[in-house]
């Protein structure tokens, strides 16, 4: 009985210590990034947009298609609230503090191309 017990506090232990982090989020002076230089869409924006957003957010599907520098500039509003506030998108693990710094600056700056 007391080896059942052991077992089963072994798999507790196991599984509640299983969990992602990101390393900018929990050592955020570790990581060597320059996130505040200024971008335009086509000059690092649009790779954010491509490796993150895109393979969801596509045409012809059924969320918002984020594949232009248009589409993206008209969607600011739902990638500030999502991907910047909420910080839930893309999916349930969301996105780098250093891209999500890219975008709000971006952002802020006014969507340049």
């Amino acid at each position: 009985m007391k080896i059942f017990f052991a077992l089963i506090l072994l798999n507790i232990v196991f599984v509640t210590s299983c969990y992602y982090d990101k390393e900018e989020q929990l050592y955020p002076n570790s990581v060597e990034t320059n996130c505040n230089i200024p971008l335009t869409y086509t000059n690092g924006i649009k790779d954010i947009i491509e490796s993150n957003c895109v393979s969801c957010h596509k045409p012809g599907g059924n969320t918002p298609d984020l594949s232009t520098y248009t589409l993206v500039k008209e969607n600011t509003t739902k990638i500030t609230l999502r991907a910047i506030t909420q910080k839930d998108m893309p999916g349930p693990s969301g996105m780098s503090a250093c891209n999500i710094t890219k975008l709000d600056n971006w952002i802020k700056a006014g969507t340049p191309q």
